[in-house]
């Protein structure tokens, strides 16, 4: 009996010496590596893009069609943390906004972006309910308002011009522009040409994430001609009833000669980014 119970005390402190150290390996793992990662998630037929800033702030633009984002979010926090820093509704529409019901039930929201419209659907009234039940402050935001992070990392709203009003969801629809050094995003919901040019600044970006999953009017040729993006990701479900991406917005992103990646077909797209260098990944 003795020698079965020194077994036992010795089995459980080896497996509990195996936990500690895969805790603390992933503790070390989970630590912020000084470059910005912006993830543009494999949801389907929606929207929903993760950023971690160079020293661990949390980003959350939209939360595509369904839950999957919250299976993605598990990967990307660290087990230790379930705060999100900056989360940004772009337009509440089902396929941006029915994840963020999981999202605000299980993590910690400091600051939550919106465009000030509302819809009149069961979904969007069980957010309203959803919010005011957690106690969570939304803030309007418009062209112009900006946040920057302590390590530089800055968000930008340069859509809508004023308080979302109307029934045209798309057209007020959050755009925002993300710079970390030399680094440039451009972040734009359903925001299609319609709403475009969204800035006037001239200023050439590295990302274009194509607004409303590549629809033929989703983008400005000569807008995006000025912005000259190296890659443009399409945030797109495989076989969609809706043709998109359509040829008439591919063929423009070839013309104008920005590496295109589509979440039907590549997955789940990163880009990792010191402020000076990039590089682009994909799930597959």
């Amino acid at each position: 009996m003795r020698e079965w119970l020194e077994h036992n005390k010795k089995k459980l402190i080896f497996q509990a010496l195996i936990v500690s150290n895969i805790l603390i390996w992933g503790f070390f793992l989970s630590l912020p590596d000084g470059k910005l990662h912006l993830k543009v998630y494999d949801v389907g037929e929606g929207d929903s893009i993760f950023l971690e800033t160079a020293t661990g702030f949390k980003i959350l633009v939209d939360g595509g069609p369904d839950n999957r984002v919250v299976e993605y979010l598990g990967k990307d926090l660290p087990f230790y943390s379930k705060r999100i820093d900056l989360l940004i509704l772009t337009h509440p529409e089902a396929d941006h906004l029915t994840g963020l019901l999981q999202v605000v039930k299980r993590y910690q929201i400091k600051t939550l972006w919106i465009n000030g419209a509302r819809d009149e659907t069961r979904l969007f009234a069980e957010w309203e309910v959803l919010l005011k039940k957690n106690n969570i402050t939304t803030t309007v935001i418009s062209q112009g308002d900006r946040l920057v992070f302590p390590d530089k990392t800055s968000v930008s709203v340069l859509w809508p011009k004023e308080k979302a009003s109307g029934t045209n969801l798309n057209t007020t629809s959050i755009v925002v522009q993300i710079s970390f050094g030399s680094f440039d995003a451009v972040l734009t919901g359903d925001a299609d040409r319609s709403a475009q040019p969204f800035t006037t600044d001239g200023r050439s970006i590295e990302v274009f994430k194509v607004p409303h999953h590549g629809s033929k009017t989703a983008i400005n040729e000569d807008f995006v001609s000025t912005l000259s993006p190296g890659v443009s990701v399409i945030s797109v479900g495989a076989k969609n009833n809706y043709g998109h991406p359509s040829p008439e917005v591919l063929n423009l992103l070839t013309k104008i000669r920005s590496k295109t990646y589509r979440t039907d077909t590549n997955g789940t797209v990163e880009i990792v980014s010191d402020g000076k260098n990039w590089y682009t990944r994909t799930e597959r």
